[in-house]
């Protein structure tokens, strides 16, 4: 058995715009034989390259599609306050709400230990090709022609190297 309870959110959302931040306070209960209950909350902030470059987080020749996007859940904790447990990764495109119902499955599959079936993973875009452009072969010179062929006077021929001439360079 897992329930739970929003205690509340704070949220910069306006009339008919979607909020850029927020912040939601959850409160929990699992568990059949031994109840446990808890705190968490979630927090998503998704901002503009406008927003970025104004606060000077982004060089001003920034994109205006770029922007940036954190999602984390931290769970309280008596003792040291909030720890942070869960970092939110999946499509760059989803709506802050849905970011937010997302992290909220995820840590009831963590706290319960129930997997879920659902993935929470995007499309990447496909690499670039592989250049297929082949350089020709270099073609290897052809074989000298007899004529072509000085020959050499066997007195006139380098001597073999003796075995003590290896050792000169020491």
């Amino acid at each position: 058995m897992y329930k739970k309870k929003l205690l509340f959110r704070n949220t910069n959302s306006t009339y008919g715009q979607e909020a850029s931040a927020i912040e939601s306070t959850w409160a929990y209960l699992y568990g059949t034989d031994k109840k446990t209950a808890g705190r968490y909350r979630i927090r998503i902030t998704k901002m503009s390259a406008a927003e970025l470059i104004a606060m000077g987080l982004a060089p001003e020749e920034t994109p205006a599609d770029f922007y940036g996007l954190q999602a984390n859940l931290d769970k309280w904790n008596e003792n040291c306050g909030w720890l942070p447990t869960l970092d939110w990764v999946g499509d760059p495109l989803a709506s802050i709400d849905k970011i937010e119902k997302d992290l909220g499955k995820q840590f009831e599959a963590f706290v319960t230990g129930i997997a879920m079936d659902e993935e929470f993973s995007f499309e990447l875009p496909s690499p670039p090709k592989k250049n297929t452009f082949k350089t020709p072969k270099s073609s290897k010179p052809e074989d000298p022609q007899p004529e072509d062929v000085e020959e050499t006077p066997e007195d006139d021929a380098p001597s073999s190297p003796s075995s003590d001439d290896d050792f000169d360079w020491l």
